[in-house]
């Protein structure tokens, strides 16, 4: 009976160090989320709700009326503000001022979760890679869009545009799907230049 105390204190001291060890991971991730939720913080924004976040705002919404609160909340909040979505975070910028800042860092290549649905269909192309394999790619690929080589372009789209948004002024209060305008948009000045 004696040899079952110290055994039963063993398994204990043991279940008790694995209950602890399982958390280490956790507080690993919430340690490198931290400065996250810091600089989050400061970000204009609806008030989220904890685990959650801004969740709540979707519910029950067609998917039609999602771009309208999307375009609700960038009026409210001068073009620039945060959505969580559970643990992740979405800087949503509609001002040129601040997407320039994003677009123009060569430090901010890393890409949201959220790409990497494209990964089979895009693969690791320039839209999915970063780092070194983003530089490289970037740097074979910038001269070809050097605004000297567009400019003869310029009036293809110009025009291109046009007739676009003519075709979209005959649709004036009906709903259409943009999706195959542009499509066909995109081929027209692909034909034509």
């Amino acid at each position: 009976m004696s040899l079952s105390v110290p055994l039963l204190i063993a398994v204990a001291c043991i279940v008790v160090a694995l209950a602890g060890l399982s958390w280490l991971p956790l507080l690993a991730w919430l340690r490198r989320r931290r400065r996250t939720y810091e600089l989050a913080a400061q970000l204009p924004g609806p008030r989220d709700l904890p685990v959650l976040g801004h969740f709540h705002m979707f519910f029950g919404l067609e998917p039609w009326q999602v771009p309208q609160l999307i375009a609700q909340l960038a009026e409210q909040y001068d073009g620039t503000f945060k959505l969580k979505m559970g643990s992740n975070f979405s800087l949503m910028m509609f001002q040129p001022r601040d997407m320039e800042v994003v677009l123009s860092s060569s430090q901010l290549l890393d890409k949201a979760v959220e790409y990497s649905f494209l990964r089979g269909w895009l693969n690791d192309g320039l839209l999915l890679s970063s780092g070194p394999k983003w530089h490289r790619r970037r740097k074979i690929i910038t001269p070809a869009f050097h605004f000297r080589i567009l400019e003869p372009y310029v009036e293809i789209f110009d025009r291109q545009t046009r007739v676009l948004i003519r075709k979209w002024q005959q649709t004036l209060g009906r709903s259409f799907d943009l999706g195959h305008d542009v499509h066909l948009f995109t081929l027209d000045v692909i034909c034509v230049a």
